[in-house]
């Protein structure tokens, strides 16, 4: 699967490079590449990825006491529906993917003038990470870039209501609440220094010890709390992810981008009127990986939701560079760079081990 992920971002480059001279034909091209990722996320091999086993068992087991503390009732409902039919998880796995790779290329129609640039970046990390792997974040973070959409364009009401439907697929979606505080104007230089000492504080946390504060305790959170707990449990028996290195060289390389874009807010928010919603949660994907450390996979997985946004602001880079193949070629080495880690994840080392 891992050789057929390459080549399909290679074919998605190649359609980037040439993107203004098959304008004829690029509603066909795009929806055909996505119809192709959906039946590769869905018809991949259980066991080829860290989670699609779990998944398999909670699907065949969806009637267990305790599996509605490991999922949310929608994908038990789903499992319910689809056991009546086939025992086969394979068709589960075309359901997510239909709507994890389906929101995800509708929003970057509606986010980004380009129609396969932010694709090139999408397949090089998060094809694999959410709709391969975390598939119910995966419709969530389909959701929320279109939130984004809808909270730019002042449709608030709008925007919530997805917000609810996000919660069925993944509860994290509530942390998505605070995207309701933020203005999308743009940001003033005082505004943007404010925004770019969350980091440092981030790391200043970090080695004080921010786990302190919750005494290492996290049932009395509302409605999560237990699954929390749950995540911490399977944490320490070694069940999940035990550490991260938030000076790890994607880390820094993550940071440094950021502030690349955050310096060129200017330039960027001429062509992209979501900017300032999009660089503040890119901010928060950062911080809440190094400050939430001390818990690797809160810290992890509120990240990567975070920093989705990253789609459609990697593309951005573009408008950074002159002449435009520079800065097209800038965008392809950072999605290259993103695909040595994710390919791992799929049982293929793409250029060294990480």
């Amino acid at each position: 699967m891992g050789y057929i992920v390459v080549i399909i971002v290679f074919i998605a480059v190649l359609l980037s490079l040439i993107e203004d001279r098959i304008k004829k034909y690029r509603l066909f091209l795009y929806i055909t590449l996505s119809i192709v990722l959906i039946l590769l996320a869905a018809l991949r091999e259980v066991g080829i990825d860290p989670d699609s086993e779990n998944y398999e068992y909670t699907f065949l087991h969806y009637d267990n006491p305790d599996a509605l503390d490991k999922v949310e009732y929608t994908y038990l409902l789903f499992s319910r529906i689809i056991n009546f039919f086939t025992n086969d998880v394979h068709a589960l796995f075309l359901l997510y993917a239909f709507f994890g790779v389906g929101l995800k290329f509708i929003a970057i129609r509606k986010l980004s003038p380009f129609w396969f640039l932010p694709v090139v970046i999408y397949l090089s990390y998060y094809f694999v990470q959410h709709e391969c792997m975390q598939i119910r974040t995966g419709v969530l973070s389909g959701i929320l870039l279109l939130i984004i959409y809808y909270l730019g364009e002042g449709m608030r009401r709008k925007a919530f209501i997805l917000l609810c439907i996000g919660t069925l697929f993944h509860y994290s979606a509530l942390i998505l609440l605070v995207l309701f505080l933020f203005s999308n104007k743009p940001m003033s230089n005082k505004q943007r220094i404010t925004w770019a000492m969350f980091i440092p504080a981030a790391y200043a946390m970090y080695l004080l010890g921010f786990s302190l504060i919750f005494g290492g305790s996290f049932e009395s959170i509302p409605y999560i709390g237990n699954k929390i707990a749950l995540y911490q449990a399977a944490t320490e028996k070694g069940m999940s992810v035990a550490s991260i290195n938030v000076f790890s060289p994607l880390q820094i390389f993550t940071i440094f981008l950021y502030y690349y874009i955050l310096y060129f807010h200017d330039t960027i928010i001429e062509k992209n009127k979501y900017f300032p919603l999009m660089i503040k949660f890119f901010n928060l994907g950062i911080f809440s990986y190094v400050a939430f450390a001390f818990f690797p996979v809160v810290a992890t997985r509120f990240s990567m939701l975070f920093q989705v946004v990253s789609i459609i602001l990697y593309a951005n880079i573009y408008y950074t560079f002159r002449p435009k193949w520079a800065g097209i070629a800038v965008i392809i080495l950072i999605a290259m760079i993103h695909l040595n880690y994710s390919l791992p994840n799929i049982g293929l080392t793409f250029l060294w081990e990480v």
